[in-house]
């Protein structure tokens, strides 16, 4: 089974499976996997205070989804928008209370399904897979247009 084709429809069955099992735990506590909100909670529980800009290159979303999903997350009291004292005209996004509990029980939810997903593979395994998917990323991220 090395058919190129085979391999990316793994891949892709794989991340469906990661969801299916993300989802319903992801909805226990009031998010969904395609909001963003995920990447956000998750990057401010280990980078809080930083720029909507910082936080928007982080999570590889433009400026008007981040600011919509922040939007969204401050509504529901998990973040709150900080004036930067380095600059008058940015704010420094922050969790709350709240944001940092659901952050670290996403954390574990996160943890779960990680170790569901990786069960079976050793580090090296693990090492071997980074290094290929670290090299099509490359491949892709640098392929010129035909």
């Amino acid at each position: 089974m090395n058919d190129k084709h085979d391999i990316m429809r793994l891949l892709i069955r794989a991340e469906k499976a990661r969801r299916q099992v993300l989802q319903p735990l992801l909805a226990s506590i009031g998010l969904t996997f395609g909001q963003g909100h995920v990447r956000i909670l998750n990057t401010l529980h280990t980078e809080d205070g930083i720029t909507q800009k910082e936080l928007a290159d982080r999570c590889r979303m433009d400026e008007a989804t981040i600011s919509r999903n922040l939007d969204k997350l401050s509504r529901s009291g998990y973040l709150e928008r900080k004036p930067d004292p380095a600059s008058r005209r940015s704010f420094l996004i922050c969790l709350t209370e709240e944001g940092r509990r659901e952050a670290e029980t996403l954390r574990h939810l996160l943890a779960y399904v990680d170790d569901q997903l990786w069960a079976g593979l050793t580090e090296e395994d693990m090492e071997i897979f980074a290094r290929y998917l670290e090299k099509i990323c490359e491949n892709l991220e640098n392929c010129p247009l035909p």
